[in-house]
């Protein structure tokens, strides 16, 4: 079992979330005790894929303009090269029968002649959605901005 836990609609609907209540976290910890978790590149977890998974990729997003700066996770920097590279991996993973769902910023907020994500998964279904934005050192950049969601299905 591959689990994803976003707590972010959680903490918007409460002043002061309570995340760490007792009984979900004797919740969450029954649930895990059958996941193994695993820490590494994302093109070693293809020994885990088959036909019968559902991957979802949530890399750091290609930013939007020339002061966004969070590219990665870890030290390791996640530039073009590195949105191609999970582009190659999403392309071996559907070749395996996978099903995937990528989600990524939409250049075209900041630039509509940049095609990148357009080309890159140009053979795949992409769809923007409107993202809700209220975090961002300008006021004025606050508010829906489009997303990507990139799927084989």
């Amino acid at each position: 079992m591959i689990l994803i836990v976003n707590l972010s609609w959680y903490i918007r609907q409460y002043k002061k979330p309570k995340i760490c209540r007792a009984d979900n976290l004797r919740a969450v910890a029954q649930i895990l005790q059958n996941t193994q978790i695993h820490y590494g590149d994302f093109t070693e977890f293809e020994v885990f894929v088959n036909n019968r998974s559902l991957v979802y990729f949530d890399p750091p997003y290609r930013p939007l303009s020339k002061t966004a700066n969070f590219t990665s996770y870890s030290q390791e920097i996640f530039d073009d090269s590195s949105q191609l590279r999970l582009r190659d991996f999403f392309r071996v993973l559907d070749q395996k029968g996978a099903k995937l769902l990528l989600s990524n910023s939409d250049p075209k907020n900041e630039d509509l002649e940049d095609d990148f994500f357009d080309v890159a998964y140009a053979e795949y279904q992409i769809k923007r959605v409107k993202a809700q934005r209220t975090i961002n050192s300008k006021a004025t950049r606050r508010g829906q901005i489009n997303e990507l969601l990139i799927r084989n299905y």
